[in-house]
């Protein structure tokens, strides 16, 4: 289960059912809740304090504990709470207006247009049509997969750092996500494997935390690799690697037709979004011409580096705030692909069954018209050349060398390059390598929001990242930390 501190989020009943829960000391996890609740039941108030439950309460919250002290008793009343005459039970009613911090109940209009119907897009519209909305997904390509999302197979893999900072805890919630939702819409061995994963410490980066900031828990994510595990990997004993037990790999075409299959999702290709206009509470979307192509109160954009465009097409009615600006930095990647038979006998029986990464991964005996292996990708800044390159892939090969040195040999000199393809994508990332989600703060986009900036992580993240936009559209408790959630706001740029 790897439940670290923190918030953790479980889906049960194709998402009808979802159990959130908060693992920490009290009432310092209470902080990461930004949502009042309708009932709150403790154990001992004393532990969470008169404040802390009376900032997770509404008007009319009722909250029922065991034991409390006399002075607890007082304070409860103090703060708003009417007890009742088995002094276990309160209803929260204070005579003042109460002003809170917490998010308020949206409008209930429930229709959207995602623009993007790559595996943001479609993350996004498949989370809020299990909630009831009514989604139209536009998307510019003639098939599903045109995009960065049209890779044949990619890693789904957690990343580790000494110190377990913010990029590590968010690709865990999204890692759990991802199978969550795979579980639930993928043949696992075909479309996915949840088949742990190998990562090639380089001079001995992505270290794991020590101590107490790595419990038992921890280890069940991500330890230290065996010595079989190890030589599996093409590896010598001494060389530095982790093991990730919860990862995997995962082809995102397949996730994304899954989710867009939801019978409240309506999917609309070659719809070419070039003007946004708002108009009597809904956001229009038309094409070069002006015609309108669907109008919504709610849109999304998850349309990664193009989201700017369409945003810059906006005509305020005053200039009361400049628009946001997305920074994005465009990173092209190019990845190569074979079919098993291409490899040498002896590497054909002996290379795993699992991926291997680090700089640089391998994913192979994957199965489509015959067994192929992917490796790559290549890592070009601001590069918007989809042409596939001959130099991109010798590198490749030379990244697949180093990363298992024990076929350094058959890798560079015994796979004909001739007898390979490639396939290369365009990824947005933002300077912060964290991801954009939600509303912009700019007083006349109110409706607009966004899911972009994933970068190279859209599989470990779309689906957080679309059931993070969900919960926040319907006042629901997020899937995440509420700290980490807010370092993913879309509002910090604009």
């Amino acid at each position: 289960m790897g439940l670290l501190p923190g918030v953790h989020r479980f889906v049960f009943e194709q998402g009808q059912i979802q159990l959130t829960l908060c693992i920490g000391d009290t009432p310092q996890i209470a902080k990461e809740i930004d949502i009042a609740s309708h009932s709150i039941c403790v154990d001992h108030i004393d532990t969470w304090g008169v404040k802390t439950l009376a900032r997770l309460c509404k008007p009319g919250t009722h909250l029922q504990w065991h034991n409390a002290s006399s002075d607890c008793m007082a304070e409860l009343q103090s703060a708003g709470f009417q007890i009742d005459s088995s002094k276990q039970n309160a209803c929260y009613q204070p005579p003042w207006q109460v002003k809170s911090a917490m998010r308020q109940p949206p409008e209930l209009f429930k229709n959207a247009i995602v623009v993007g119907a790559g595996l943001a897009g479609s993350a996004v519209a498949h989370s809020l049509a299990t909630r009831g909305w009514k989604v139209q997904v536009l998307d510019q390509g003639e098939t599903l997969g045109a995009g960065a999302s049209g890779l044949p197979a990619g890693i789904l893999a957690t990343h580790v750092s000494p110190d377990n900072n913010v990029l590590s805890r968010i690709t865990r919630d999204g890692v759990r996500a991802t199978i969550q939702r795979a579980q639930a819409l993928l043949d696992h061995g075909l479309d996915w494997s949840l088949s742990s994963l190998l990562e090639h410490r380089y001079a001995g980066k992505r270290e794991l935390p020590k101590g107490h900031r790595w419990p038992e828990a921890g280890h069940e994510w991500s330890t230290q690799a065996t010595t079989p595990q190890k030589l599996a990997a093409g590896l010598t004993e001494q060389t530095a690697a982790l093991w990730h037990n919860l990862a995997g790999w995962l082809q995102p075409q397949s996730l994304v037709k899954a989710q867009l299959k939801h019978h409240n999702i309506e999917l609309l290709t070659e719809q070419k979004v070039a003007q946004l206009h708002a108009h009597n509470q809904q956001w229009q979307c038309s094409d070069a011409q002006g015609k309108l192509i669907a109008q919504a109160p709610l849109l999304v954009l998850a349309n990664a580096y193009d989201a700017q465009a369409l945003i810059d097409s906006i005509k305020p009615s005053t200039q009361v705030a400049p628009l946001p600006h997305l920074p994005a930095t465009a990173l092209r990647g190019q990845v190569s692909i074979g079919p098993m038979r291409l490899l040498p006998p002896n590497m054909q029986q002996s290379l795993p069954h699992f991926p291997v990464n680090g700089h640089g991964s391998l994913i192979c005996h994957q199965q489509c018209q015959e067994p192929y292996w992917v490796v790559g990708s290549s890592f070009q800044r601001n590069d918007f050349d989809l042409q596939t390159r001959h130099e991109d892939q010798v590198s490749n090969m030379q990244q697949w060398a180093e990363l298992m040195p024990a076929w350094k040999d058959e890798i560079l000199n015994q796979i004909d390059l001739e007898q390979t393809t490639a396939w290369a994508a365009i990824r947005m990332a933002l300077p912060d390598r964290l991801p954009a989600v939600g509303a912009f703060s700019h007083p006349e986009l109110k409706g607009l929001t966004v899911c972009t900036g994933l970068g190279a992580r859209g599989i470990s993240w779309s689906v957080l990242c679309g059931e993070l936009l969900a919960a926040q559209v319907n006042h629901e408790p997020l899937p995440m930390a509420a700290s980490l959630a807010k370092l993913m706001a879309a509002n910090r740029f604009g």
